[in-house]
This record gives C-alpha cells, structure tokens and sequence, in this order.
C-alpha cells in the first residue's frame, strides 16, 4: 500500500504523501531498518561533538 501511495504522490496528490509517508514509517518500523543493528561503527554522538572545531585563527 506504501508503494501505492507514494505513486499517487509522485502524481502530485498532496494527502497521498501524507499517507505514504504514515505507511513507511510504520514499514520500517515493523521490518527494521536493514544493517543498521549489525553496523558497530555507528557514531552516536551529539552533532557538534562530531563536527571538526577550527581554531579561532584557521578561516573557511
């Protein structure tokens, strides 16, 4: 039925997307996102502890 929707909302329906999207999220979450549980390398850190600091003189 995602695939349905989605289709209809590539047709330019706008309450199709809004469905689509409901029926993939609950896809996803029924199935499980693929390789995500076997990926170690995850980097679960906040975004600005990820992120490179510059130093105040270095530009750009």
């Amino acid at each position: 039925m995602a695939a349905m929707w989605r289709a209809e909302a590539l047709r330019g329906s706008k309450e199709a997307r809004g469905q689509a999207h409901l029926l993939e999220v609950e896809q996803r979450r029924r199935q499980g996102v693929p390789g995500l549980r076997d990926n170690t390398d995850l980097d679960l850190r906040p975004l600005a502890e990820r992120q490179e600091r510059r130093s105040w003189w270095q530009r750009g």
